[in-house]
């Protein structure tokens, strides 16, 4: 009798403690379990748009955050892809290639979204509360609600959209994100994502989990003879790699404003065209000159945001089409426009 009533007094010492956790230390747990973590898996996300669901099917590796590995099961069209993480660097390829794709933008990785929820919390722009306790995977978890603070406009966040998908969507501002945090690792096995303007939901569950002592180096290099190709488009840092995947040249102004520096060049594939984007920095307003080659071509350059206060300004040179959209006033923006050689 006295061994059972110890057992029921330990259980419920290690229930309170438990019950005690602060939701955001149970947050932290999570962000701490994605950087030291040795796992191995298959996991599912849906991403569900109306009457749309689009169902992808992985498997992963990794360990910590240093070193992942993930290969795509589903959709048919995807399956075989492996994406690899190498230092900071994403490399896509298929098995049986003879070339890897060096990916221009970094993989959203669950890591960095949570890292970017508790620091909303922290900021008091995202409440977290705990809800009632639920199993995934025959595991007990602890669930996490998070919640826009009223009134708060959240950044547009992409909970899951691999950067080599067909096509692009505009993803909607967060409503709420609720997580399934295993007790025993901190691991969040499962993720449901609602958005403010729209009846999206995006989630993801692991499937399978093992937590191996550590991973074969292997599993996170190319297969020897794969070379790697830098891309064809995406976010660049010098006008050299931007001009070698733009393939025209890029027309810079001769003027800019006193202050002005440069932030990024991004290139990209529109309707069979090529779209550069260069981003500026000005203490009198940011802006991003846009420009493109399309001979003899209907073509128009993106209209500015309807919902910010954005001056524009457009026009063709020749073959090239140029557009001017930012916070820089009028008067300065045709200024840089005649600057730029015709």
């Amino acid at each position: 009798m006295k061994l059972l009533t110890l057992i029921g007094f330990g259980a419920a010492i290690v229930w309170m403690g438990w019950a005690q956790e602060r939701p955001i230390e149970w947050l932290q747990r999570a962000v701490r379990a994605e950087q030291s973590l040795t796992v191995r898996g298959e996991r599912t996300t849906e991403i569900r748009l109306r009457v749309h669901t689009e169902r992808i099917v992985e498997r992963f590796w990794r360990q910590g955050g240093r070193a992942v590995r993930i290969e795509v099961v589903a959709p048919p069209a995807r399956q075989g892809e492996v994406l690899l993480l190498r230092g900071e660097k994403w490399i896509l390829y298929r098995p049986g290639a003879k070339e890897a794709i060096l990916l221009p933008a970094p993989l959203q990785q669950h890591e960095m979204m949570l890292k970017r929820l508790l620091s909303a919390v922290q900021s008091q722009g995202m409440r977290v509360e705990l809800r009632p306790a639920e199993m995934v995977l025959n595991r007990p978890c602890v669930v996490l609600f998070l919640q826009m603070v009223e009134g708060d406009e959240p950044p547009p966040m992409r909970p899951h959209a691999p950067p080599f998908e067909r096509g692009r969507r505009r993803f909607e501002p967060i409503q709420s994100i609720t997580l399934w945090v295993d007790r025993a690792t901190g691991l969040v096995l499962r993720r449901e994502v609602r958005f403010r303007r729209s009846d999206a939901l995006v989630r993801m569950e692991i499937t399978r989990l093992e937590f191996p002592h550590k991973l074969p180096p292997e599993l996170f290099q190319l297969p020897e003879g794969v070379t790697i190709r830098p891309p064809g488009e995406g976010r660049f840092e010098s006008l050299e790699e931007a001009q070698k995947a733009a393939g025209f040249p890029i027309r810079l102004p001769d003027y800019l404003p006193d202050g002005t520096r440069r932030e990024s060049i991004i290139v990209r594939r529109m309707r069979e065209r090529t779209l550069v984007a260069i981003r500026y920095r000005c203490p009198q307003g940011d802006f991003t000159l846009f420009q493109t080659l399309a001979p003899k071509a209907d073509f128009q350059l993106p209209e500015p945001p309807k919902h910010r206060p954005l001056n524009a300004h457009f026009w063709q040179a020749g073959d090239y089409w140029f557009g001017l959209v930012g916070t820089l006033p009028k008067e300065e923006m045709e200024r840089i426009a005649r600057s730029i050689p015709r």
